[in-house]
């Protein structure tokens, strides 16, 4: 239940402050004098469209704050984390700056997101406007009341049914876009298998390419290298008539090792000369065996070069090295077993597709069978609440027209109507007139709502006058007695049923326009504010009289209600 809305610089009204009763509270004033622009503040705070424009000219920000009763939102708020006192009210408010229209919101002072509050406002407030009425001839429209009677069985069949569409729809468009790209596929598989078989029939090896380069190096210089090599090894192992580093090296070992008995330093000279000899000799052989390896068959260097050509070739086609050719075969390599088994896919996603189309019309089925059984409650309930507003006669049948299993199922359902005895069932669209239309939509509001939420019709009243305005507010008076409802009306049958009763007026003050919500509090201020909307003037002596006659009549129904 909503306690208290304070509207400050928002559209025309620099402030307002609404208490909110339990009961029948109506919003009246001249047409533009802002009525609508307070369930519009309403709106706003409770996550409704949010824009600069929405501050009063002059001001540099909007806010609005309501207050509500904490019981229907009290696991909301332990859900988002907000802590709240026992019995305290909530307090949800938003704010909203001129420049840049950049908003913010918090609940109980602690910042949350507008899509919060528009889940609390989904909890608090049941909004009947003109815009309502005028879905209220459209086929989904009508599909979400009755689902919405239907209660929470048929709302999560109806989200089980959209999921497995969403699924279904998926498979669908993987399976065509693999049946499309099925003519690109054959070609990638053929460019796969090509490369694939070049780079296999090559066999290349990381750093494959490098160690050839060396060979080649070496082998172009092979007879410089070998000259060098013996060269070094005359000069070390080798004498050539005028000695050798091994055979020098081995006379000073035996020249100081016949002295070295007299002086330790002696005798350790001679021992390096005898180690120097052992690895002089060590290195004129290793020289040895690499002057052998400067043997080489001619062929040798061409079959290098030829190798280093196609290696170059493969490097050129696949990634510039080595590691990118055998990595770009492996690639090619998955992508040949992802073409190969294509056929296996289609078969698996063909299989799949057939049990998310039975999943679908299962899920149809039995949302069907629960709108059904909810479909001829709501229609007896329709009629006992129509019958309530002057239209006894009226009939209601809800109509299911067979189609294509959809995201909110497999029909097409239609509200059909007799406004009077004797006239066939037909369309809305075709057979109600405004008042019906709105006769018709404040009943599916009162039996489609929850307990304990609360009602706000805006001009709810288009349309309609004279007795059947009357039943209308003997409704509305009748739903607010064990609830609150607000209510912006035009027609003094419906406001004198009122129990907290406010009056927008309109003042231009230094010549600026601003709106004033005005409570009612005093009888000649409800007279004045009827008379007003029976004569258009608050002073007339005949619309003041033919006021308080509409407000005995009022008082007399209630009691006899």
């Amino acid at each position: 239940m909503l306690r208290h809305l304070t509207v400050e610089d928002f559209g025309l009204i620099v402030r307002a402050e609404l208490a909110l009763e339990r009961g029948l509270t109506c919003l009246t004033g001249e047409t533009g004098s802002g009525k609508s622009m307070v369930l519009g503040a309403l709106t706003f705070v409770l996550g409704g469209r949010g824009g600069g424009d929405l501050v009063r000219r002059g001001a540099s920000r909007a806010r609005v704050a309501l207050e509500v009763d904490p019981d229907p939102l009290r696991d909301l708020l332990v859900e988002f984390g907000i802590d709240g006192d026992e019995g305290e009210c909530v307090v949800i408010s938003r704010e909203i700056a001129a420049a840049g229209g950049k908003s913010s919101a918090r609940v109980n002072g602690r910042p949350v997101a507008v899509a919060q509050l528009r889940t609390l406002g989904e909890y608090l407030i049941e909004y009947v406007g003109q815009h309502e009425q005028q879905r209220l001839t459209e086929s989904d429209y009508q599909t979400d009341l009755l689902d919405r009677y239907a209660g929470g069985e048929a709302l999560a069949e109806r989200a089980h049914v959209r999921a497995a569409y969403e699924n279904l729809s998926a498979l669908r468009r993987e399976r065509a876009a693999l049946e499309e790209s099925e003519a690109s596929a054959l070609q990638q598989r053929d460019f796969a298998e090509f490369a694939v078989r070049e780079i296999r029939e090559v066999r290349p090896k990381t750093g494959e390419d490098d160690a050839l380069r060396s060979r080649r190096e070496f082998l172009s210089n092979v007879e410089r290298i070998a000259e060098a090599l013996r060269t070094a090894h005359a000069s070390l192992g080798e004498g050539d008539g005028r000695g050798c580093a091994v055979d020098g090296l081995g006379a000073a070992a035996v020249s100081l090792g016949g002295i070295g008995r007299f002086d330790d330093r002696l005798s350790a000279l001679a021992e390096r000369a005898r180690g120097l000899q052992a690895e002089v000799g060590d290195l004129a052989l290793e020289v040895a065996e690499a002057l052998d390896r400067t043997e080489y068959d001619p062929s040798e260097l061409d079959g290098i070069t030829a190798r280093l050509a196609t290696l170059d070739r493969l490097k050129r086609k696949y990634g510039g090295s080595l590691e990118r050719v055998l990595e770009a075969e492996s690639v090619f390599a998955r992508a040949l077993e992802t073409a190969e088994s294509r056929g296996e896919r289609a078969a698996l996603l063909a299989a799949k597709c057939k049990e998310a189309e039975w999943e679908l019309v299962e899920g149809c089925r039995r949302l069907h069978a629960l709108r059904e059984a909810a479909a001829r409650s709501l229609e007896r309930r329709m009629v006992e609440e129509l019958a309530d507003l002057a239209m006894a006669s009226a009939e209601v049948r809800i109509a299911f027209h067979e189609g294509e299993p959809g995201p909110n199922g497999g029909e097409h359902i239609e509200l059909l109507l007799s406004s009077n005895r004797g006239e066939p069932l037909r369309p809305l669209a075709k057979t109600a007139s405004g008042g019906e239309l709105s006769r018709v939509l404040l009943a599916l509001a009162v039996v489609t709502s929850e307990s304990g939420r609360t009602f706000v019709f805006d001009e709810i009243d288009a349309g309609i006058g004279g007795e059947t305005a009357r039943q209308v507010a003997l409704r509305l008076a009748r739903l607010a007695a064990d609830g609150q409802i607000l209510c912006v009306t035009h027609l003094a049958q419906i406001a004198v049923y009122a129990d907290t009763h406010y009056a927008l007026r309109k003042h231009e003050p230094q010549g600026a326009t601003v709106i004033e919500a005005e409570p009612l509090v005093r009888d000649r201020e409800v007279v004045a504010e009827i008379s007003r909307m029976l004569a258009g003037a608050p002073e007339s002596n005949a619309g003041a009289r033919h006021a308080q006659e509409l407000l005995r009549e009022a008082a007399r129904a209630l009691d006899k209600a």
